[in-house]
């Protein structure tokens, strides 16, 4: 239920009583503020719900890319490893061993220089972005479960109003309230 969905859905328990007079009104006055404030809320967390579940998939999208660089370096560390390993062999004996060799120096040089360098850093990239993408996903279920607690809430707070029961009323702030404090749970994490 999206706020704008709340408030119609109030609209319309509260239009059944409009001409109450007495403890009737009052309590539908008390509904009804209680159902705007927390329709306030319901829309803060949704919109907070959707921005940390785009976060989640952004993340997803930069942890392939970087786990498809860091693959690409693993596949250059390979290739280069094999070549030195090719160079000496294939040197060994010949009037250009030394020649081979020194390709084959330089080659295991630019593994221990540049290839792995770029390992440790993407790899330690991979963790970081994991570490945020789960804090994103984190927060998306908390404010999905301030949603579903907020929700509740105007829905006893409308029913409050058609069954004359504070009591109700008094449970959907209380659950109302719940949500607020997940949604600030959310916040906070």
């Amino acid at each position: 239920m999206e706020a704008h969905e709340a408030l119609e859905h109030f609209e319309k328990v509260s239009e059944a009583d409009e001409e109450a007079v007495g403890p009737g009104a009052q309590l539908a006055r008390s509904a009804a503020v209680v159902v705007a404030v927390l329709a306030a809320f319901l829309a803060i967390a949704t919109f907070l719900s959707n921005e940390a579940g785009k976060e989640v998939i952004t993340g997803e999208t930069k942890a392939a890319d970087t786990s498809a660089q860091l693959e690409a370096n693993d596949v250059k560390t390979i290739i280069a490893n094999a070549d030195s390993v090719l160079l000496r062999v294939v040197g060994a004996g010949s009037p250009k061993e030394a020649t081979a060799a020194a390709k084959a120096d330089e080659l295991e040089g630019t593994v221990q220089s540049e290839l792995r360098p770029v390992d440790q850093r993407l790899s330690a990239k991979i963790v970081a972005d994991a570490k945020d993408r789960n804090s994103a996903d984190q927060r998306h279920l908390l404010y999905e479960l301030a949603e579903v607690g907020i929700q509740v809430a105007i829905v006893l707070a409308g029913i409050s109003i058609l069954v004359r029961r504070r009591w109700l009323l008094l449970g959907g702030t209380a659950v109302g309230a719940a949500g607020v404090v997940v949604l600030i749970a959310g916040l906070v994490y």
